[in-house]
C-alpha cells in the first residue's frame, strides 16, 4: 500500500525501534484517563526494565485534535505520566483519521521494528477523511512490514473493532479499568520478547478472560 504524501515533513528513516501508542481522548475516556496513563507508564517501565531500546510516541486523538503528539522521546528519557500528566479535548472518536495520520508518520520514520498499541473505549464515530477500508489498509501495511498492532479496549469489548481493522482475536483485548496496568505489564513482557526474538505479541484466551472478565465474551451485534 502507498500512503498519501505528507507534505508537512520529509521522510526521516530511522534505525531505532519504535513504540507508537494511539490513545483515545474522547469524552467517554475522562473517567478512564488516569488509569490509562498509569497503564502506559507500566508498559514503558516494563520494556525499559528489559533493556529494550525504543523511541516512544504517544499520539492522543479526538475530534478537536486528531494528532496531538504528547510525547516523542527515547525510552531512557521517559518521564512518568504520573509526574507530568497530559490531557485531551474530550471530544469525539475519529479513530480512522488518527490511524491514517499515524500511518503517514510511521511511513516517513520507517523503523525496523514497531509495536503499535491502539487504546480506545468505544467505536469510531467522527472521521472525516478516512474510511474503514482505508484505515484497515494502513494497518495491513503496518502488519506486512512485520510491525505488531495491538488493540486494548478500556472497559470495552473491542473484538469487533479489531476485526474490522484486520486484527485476529489474539491481537485484541478488552480490559477492566482496574486491570489496565496489569494488562500493560503483561504486554510489556511480550514486547520485550518481540524486540529480542521476534516473537508475536499475542494475548492468550486465559489472559483475555483474566484481564477482561465480563468483557471477554462475544461482541454484541
Amino acid at each position: 500500500m502507498t500512503l498519501p504524501t505528507n507534505t508537512a515533513s520529509p521522510p526521516t528513516t530511522t534505525t531505532i525501534p519504535h513504540d507508537y501508542i494511539l490513545l483515545d481522548g474522547s469524552s467517554s475516556m475522562v473517567e478512564k484517563w488516569f488509569p490509562s496513563l498509569d497503564a502506559i507508564d507500566a508498559y514503558v517501565a516494563g520494556i525499559r526494565a528489559e533493556n529494550i531500546k525504543s523511541q516512544i510516541i504517544l499520539h492522543i486523538f479526538d475530534g478537536a485534535d486528531r494528532e496531538q503528539i504528547a510525547r516523542n522521546e527515547p525510552i531512557e528519557n521517559w518521564t512518568p505520566l504520573a509526574q507530568s500528566s497530559i490531557g485531551a479535548h474530550w471530544s469525539t472518536t475519529p479513530l480512522y483519521d488518527a490511524i491514517q495520520l499515524m500511518g503517514r508518520r510511521l511511513r516517513d520514520l520507517n523503523p525496523p521494528r514497531c509495536s503499535i498499541i491502539i487504546v480506545t473505549d468505544g467505536q469510531e464515530n467522527s472521521s472525516t477523511f478516512t474510511s474503514q477500508p482505508q484505515a484497515r489498509a494502513v494497518l495491513d501495511w503496518c502488519r506486512a512490514k512485520g510491525w505488531h498492532v495491538t488493540f486494548i479496549g478500556a472497559t470495552f469489548n473491542n473484538e469487533s473493532q479489531a476485526q474490522l481493522l484486520g486484527a485476529n482475536a489474539a491481537a485484541a483485548i478488552g480490559v477492566e479499568t482496574r486491570l489496565l496496568s496489569d494488562a500493560a505489564r503483561s504486554l510489556a513482557k511480550k514486547r520485550a520478547r518481540y524486540g529480542l526474538y521476534g516473537e508475536p505479541m499475542h494475548f492468550s484466551d486465559d489472559e483475555r478472560s483474566q484481564f477482561g472478565g465480563y468483557l471477554a465474551g462475544p461482541s454484541t451485534p
